[in-house]
């Protein structure tokens, strides 16, 4: 919740708080001695004018000095805590399983960082110092008509409780809209993402107005949902309008009523106007923003839920060998399909070289997905040197496994900054990389060399040199488990033989290897070939 955020940063809010005070103070200060200056012309007492006024001046000057240190400083401290809020949030990401992230489209957390962040920056923190501010203009005004008559005090408070109470009848759907608002947000820009990316697709199809389409069509449904928001915040905003003018108009009769029986003076119906006017519609609009504070709730509870997994506790993991061994191995997918007849048992030796064959849909890249730890609610079991993977933390399995993706994805950056993916290594090491991967000749041929940029998505590459890319960030790692999906097949044969040969040569390495094309010259360097395809 937002007061999670507000505790982190207490000393700031605190300081801003008192900045609030100081220029609420000042002001409702000034409109109290409106009445003296009023009083003191209807006198004739021009003295007490002069110096009511100058009074007045300083009063409104110190609140203008006051708007001048609060606006900045409120919106600095908001950025701190929306940072915050963001850094949460991705940490939040770094413990989400494989299958928990992918729960979500990519395009949801996109939102969730900038739209939803957005919201919680305007309707949430925006909004409450605003309310902080009214309400302590109205405590000011509601103490300073004491002073001219309780009975006007009293007539306040009951018209307050009444504009306060009247909008909280919308309450429930001003927070329906604003969670429906954000849901469409994320289905936004889900669509925008999605119709971007597959720009060259339409294209070579002579189908970019497809682009237009789509957005057009997101758009609509996005604005419904904010028309429909905005709707709901405006029916609270006119009940709580009809108790503000209730209590202005009632004010202002009562304290006439008070002069003209000479209880309070004739200056007092010009500053309880005033008064009143900021008690009513500070109460006024501190109830419909506290509801649109509110509304944001569901988005709080949206990010706490990554929190709420609930998985059992990993136990330790302890290299004992680099031996891969299936038992009885299978995988059930939502349908309740399972993937293979008859589980797989099979032996990895430590430092054996292996290639996995099968036709599509025989699993390949689904046991792979499980010998990487992506996925762990596999039947049967899966030992990775010596560890069960279902019971042992991810990070600790690719710690010692290497996993070179068909369709490597590359970052926007350079060269460098797709191999280090922000580690640290020397300079050695990343050429003995890029030598290992066969790509030293085509960086030192770029003007910039490592700090060459790839462009969004590795556009500037081809599809060869991606795979190299990515070849060479697996290298540097150094892992003792390389499990290679296809990754040479965008490679040409000489290539692609000449890396695979390294691989299998290399005994220091457990190798394991699915491919289509299974070369002569790699296949005599194996120690065993499982082929799925029996297992179907």
């Amino acid at each position: 919740p937002m007061s999670t955020y507000i505790k982190a940063y207490w000393k700031e809010n605190l300081l801003l708080l008192f900045i609030i005070t100081v220029g609420a103070g000042a002001q409702i200060l000034a409109g109290i001695l409106n009445a003296r200056a009023l009083n003191s012309l209807i006198a004739f007492n021009w003295t007490q004018f002069f110096w009511s006024m100058l009074a007045i001046i300083l009063m409104l000057g110190l609140y203008v000095l006051s708007l001048l240190f609060r606006i900045p400083y409120e919106a600095k401290v908001i950025q701190l805590m929306v940072t915050q809020i963001r850094t949460d949030i991705t940490e939040s990401l770094e413990d989400l399983t494989y299958q928990e992230f992918h729960q979500h489209e990519a395009s949801a957390f996109i939102s969730w960082l900038n739209n939803d962040i957005t919201t919680i920056e305007a309707t949430g923190y925006t909004n409450l110092y605003a309310c902080i501010t009214m309400i302590i203009e109205a405590l000011f005004a509601t103490v300073s008509l004491i002073f001219f008559h309780w009975s006007i005090v009293l007539f306040a408070f009951a018209i307050s409780l009444l504009t306060y109470f009247l909008p909280m009848l919308v309450k429930k759907r001003v927070q329906d809209s604003t969670l429906e608002m954000t849901q469409e947000q994320e289905k936004f820009v889900g669509t925008v993402t999605s119709v971007l990316q597959g720009f060259d697709t339409l294209f070579s199809y002579n189908l970019v107005s497809r682009i237009r389409d789509r957005v057009y069509q997101a758009s609509q449904d996005l604005a419904d949902k904010k028309v429909d928001q905005r709707k709901q915040l405006t029916y609270s905003a006119i009940l709580g309008a009809s108790g503000n003018l209730l209590g202005q108009s009632g004010i202002l009769i009562l304290t006439g009523y008070l002069a003209l029986q000479q209880i309070v003076t004739i200056g007092s119906i010009n500053a309880t106007e005033a008064l009143s006017n900021k008690i009513f519609n500070s109460v006024g609009n501190i109830t419909n923003t506290i509801l649109e504070i509110k509304s944001i709730t569901p988005i709080f509870e949206k990010f706490q839920s990554l929190k709420n997994t609930d998985r059992p506790q990993s136990q330790s993991f302890e290299v004992a060998n680099n031996t891969i061994s299936l038992n009885q191995l299978n995988y059930t997918y939502d349908q309740g399909d399972q993937l293979w007849d008859q589980g797989v048992s099979y032996d990895f030796s430590q430092n054996g070289k292996y290639a996995i064959l099968g036709p599509s849909g025989s699993g390949k890249s689904t046991l792979f997905n499980i010998l990487n730890g992506k996925l762990t609610d596999y039947q049967g079991s899966l030992r990775i040197c010596g560890n069960e993977i279902k019971e042992t933390k991810g990070e600790d399995i690719r710690e010692e496994v290497m996993y070179l993706d068909q369709t490597p994805y590359i970052f926007e950056g350079t060269i460098l900054d797709n191999i280090s993916l922000g580690e640290t290594f020397s300079e050695d090491q990343v050429w003995q990389a890029l030598a290992e991967a066969g790509l030293t000749d085509y960086v030192k041929g770029l003007t910039n060399g490592l700090d060459t940029p790839v462009g969004e998505g590795g556009r500037s590459l081809s599809g060869g040199q991606k795979q190299r890319l990515a070849l060479a960030r697996g290298f540097i790692r150094h892992k003792n488990i390389v499990l290679v999906d296809e990754g040479t097949s965008s490679l040409d044969q000489e290539a692609a033989l000449n890396i695979e040969r390294n691989l299998v040569t290399n005994p220091q390495l457990t190798v394991i290897m699915i491919t289509h094309n299974l070369r002569s010259e790699i296949e005599a360097e194996l120690d065993g070939v499982l082929d799925l395809a029996q297992f179907i």
